[in-house]
């Protein structure tokens, strides 16, 4: 391996498992989940040598996945329409079936959302970003990620029933 290689797998490897919940959570289908996120690696790679500060790489990381994925759907408009049963090839880590059912239906549910509430989301919750990352892949204030967060949660509260309120207080 060269020096370059190593660097980069250093500050990659520990946001891997990260990245790629991200990845399969704005995806929706694992296909697209694995392309999303090997077109992300190879696009921080080729443009590694660019990074000013090693301590923005996971910002730098999911930023890159962030724009990949808006890119890929701009697409898709083109080509076809959303596929509700891919939708729920989700993989979770619920371990009852009525708790995965209900938390199906939540990741649904969350679709209703606005675009930049449901990343903010997702990076914050799930993929376990600090604000400040998100701030800087999604652009605007820290306030305005706080306020995405914020009523991200209350109208996805809104739309829940309250068994799926309390599993979006257990994994959210």
């Amino acid at each position: 391996m060269t020096k370059h290689q190593t660097e980069f797998m250093a500050l990659y490897e520990p946001l891997h498992l990260r990245l790629s919940n991200y990845c399969r959570s704005m995806a929706r289908n694992r296909a697209d989940a694995d392309d999303l996120l090997n077109d992300t690696i190879l696009a921080a790679y080729e443009q590694f040598d660019k990074l000013e500060n090693p301590d923005r790489f996971a910002g730098y990381l999911f930023a890159i996945a962030s724009n990949l994925f808006k890119k890929q759907l701009r697409r898709k408009k083109f080509r076809g329409n959303y596929n509700e049963k891919e939708a729920l090839l989700l993989e979770d880590l619920a371990t009852d079936t009525e708790s995965r059912v209900e938390l199906s239906i939540v990741m649904q549910k969350m679709e209703l959302l606005p675009a930049l509430q449901r990343e903010a989301l997702i990076l914050f919750h799930i993929s376990d970003l600090p604000m400040e990352e998100i701030r800087n892949i999604q652009g605007g204030s820290l306030s305005a990620v706080k306020q995405r967060i914020k009523r991200g949660r209350e109208r996805l509260m809104q739309l829940c029933t309250e068994r799926q309120q309390l599993l979006i207080t257990l994994f959210f």
